[in-house]
């Protein structure tokens, strides 16, 4: 094919196909006398560098992609660090809901204005034109159960409040661990593309202890405080005559406490 058949065939202007060439994006095309031609190889890296530019891709990224891939890499291991990336803390998709859908999720159909407000500030919600976005499905989930228990969605927006100010620390010393003993060690050694997958899949599984770890110690503490809560109403249980109907409950339940 010669310049313009490529253009045609790859919907890509020629200028462009001669500025990927200059960037070393495209290799060059073979001579015959003066006409430079092109085949089905300069074809798929077109499409290919549409794709990855679809997928918002800069240029440089695209090249420095390419430039692994010629050095041997698969390149579905150099694009499948970014999802990797991603994946170490998205969530399930996005839940796209009307105002009213999402009050239909709590007791009477209705949000309060000033906990609506309230969600929008923390950013468990956001609004995208006339319907409401939660990127995080599992609060509304959680926070539906709450209401449903009859715990006021005031109290509710507040919890979550106080829970995110409380992990924020324990985040950030997550995210020092990973700076002291992975990040420093790849700086050191010269941020070698080579060794990026590695380090990636090292901060996936950081965050996925970092999750169990704390998910584990709130269940312990969740645990000492239903048996100092029973300590302190033993009391009332003793005398509503409780003692033999929560006793077993509380023994299925795991905790260490006998009326």
């Amino acid at each position: 094919m010669t310049i313009d058949e490529l253009a045609q065939r790859s919907n890509t202007a020629a200028s462009t196909i001669r500025l990927y060439q200059s960037k070393a994006l495209l290799q060059a095309p073979t001579k015959q006398g003066r006409v430079g031609l092109y085949g089905p190889d300069h074809l798929a890296r077109l499409h290919l560098i549409a794709q990855l530019q679809g997928d918002g891709f800069s240029l440089a990224g695209i090249g420095q992609l390419l430039r692994a891939w010629t050095e041997g890499r698969a390149l579905d291991e150099v694009l499948g660090l970014e999802a990797r990336v991603a994946k170490t803390w998205s969530n399930e998709e996005p839940l796209v809901l009307t105002v009213q859908e999402l009050a239909d999720h709590f007791p009477g159909s209705v949000l309060p204005g000033e906990v609506a407000q309230q969600a929008l500030s923390l950013g468990l919600v956001r609004i995208e034109g006339d319907h409401v976005v939660i990127d995080d499905r599992k609060f509304l989930e959680v926070g539906s159960k709450l209401a449903e228990m009859g715990i006021p969605l005031s109290e509710v927006i507040d919890e979550f409040e106080i829970l995110k100010a409380a992990m924020a620390p324990i985040a950030d010393r997550f995210t020092d661990l990973f700076r002291r003993y992975l990040w420093s060690s790849f700086i050191d050694n010269g941020g070698q593309q080579g060794v990026l997958p590695d380090l990636i899949a090292n901060l996936t599984l950081l965050s996925q202890l970092a999750g169990v770890i704390v998910s584990s110690t709130l269940s312990s503490e969740l645990k000492k405080s239903a048996e100092n809560f029973l300590l302190e109403e033993s009391g009332s249980i003793h005398d509503k005559g409780l003692d033999e109907v929560l006793s077993p409950l509380v023994k299925a339940a795991g905790l260490d406490f006998q009326f």
